[in-house]
């Protein structure tokens, strides 16, 4: 009976533990992809290329001056609605980077200054 409720202690505050120590869900594909029109349509790259697809590749959270960050890896594959450099209007690129989002009391902070809640 004592070695019963030991491990019913011990469930609890295992249980406890993890709670405390869960981390916030990441920032997804979708919220990339939202991330990704909101900072075209406050440049000009909204009237210049249009997105064709956006993959999330890898994420990795981390812990900065105690602020938990999450950077979201990426490809995405842009169509160039005018001629850019020595692209011209139709050709599509593949672009390979990363946003960063930033963790707040009500959600993530993308690099657009949205504000992603889950």
């Amino acid at each position: 009976m004592k070695r019963r409720v030991q491990h019913v202690i011990g469930g609890i505050l295992f249980a406890a533990l993890a709670g405390c120590q869960a981390s916030p869900t990441p920032p997804t594909e979708e919220d990339a992809q939202t991330a990704w029109h909101h900072i075209a349509a406050q440049t000009t790259a909204n009237r210049l290329e249009e997105l064709v697809s956006l993959k999330k590749t890898d994420g990795q959270m981390q812990e900065v001056n105690g602020v938990k960050v999450y950077t979201l890896f990426y490809q995405a594959q842009v169509r160039y609605l005018t001629p850019v450099g020595h692209w011209k209007a139709g050709d599509v690129e593949t672009i390979k980077s990363n946003y960063g989002f930033t963790r707040t009391e009500k959600g993530w902070q993308g690099p657009d200054g949205t504000l992603y809640t889950k």
